[in-house]
């Protein structure tokens, strides 16, 4: 019995891979610099889509705040469970960027998915936060409220 019960715990552990990453940027707030300082920044994890967060959310890999630069370096670590043995299942990160720039709301940018693990670095650039898609040429999904609790 005893032998079941840690084979039972033993095995899921092996069967989850582990990734972590190195990311580093800037944000910048052209219309007030003040607004460069502790820009929040997170590193997640998406698991799952559509309904299905509920039963599976993402998972918060890292979280920073920018200096007076708009500066920032981050770091974390994910794992999700290989579902199908020999099949490597990586986290599939995603940078979140919550600032106070264009208005007293705050606004979340959710930057596209990467997929450049440690020991590489994944360098963001610089992020124009009054500007469209962050001064970027992706798509970046904008949203106007940072009062979803996460």
């Amino acid at each position: 019995m005893i032998s079941f019960l840690l084979l039972s715990f033993v095995i899921p552990l092996s069967l989850a891979g582990k990734d972590c990453v190195w990311i580093l940027g800037r944000v910048q707030c052209e219309h007030d610099p003040t607004k460069n300082l502790n820009v929040e920044v997170r590193v997640w994890d998406r698991d799952s889509f559509g309904p299905f967060k509920l039963i599976d959310p993402d998972d918060l890999m890292g979280v920073t705040f920018t200096n007076e630069d708009g500066r920032f370096q981050l770091d974390g670590c994910g794992d999700d469970f290989d579902w199908i043995p020999g099949l490597n299942n990586k986290p599939e990160p995603y940078v979140e960027i919550r600032h106070y720039c264009n208005s007293d709301e705050g606004e979340v940018i959710t930057m596209p998915e990467f997929k450049v693990f440690v020991p590489d670095t994944y360098d963001i650039g610089t992020i124009i936060l009054d500007r469209p898609n962050g001064g970027k040429d992706v798509a970046v999904n904008k949203t106007k409220e940072l009062k979803d609790g996460r």
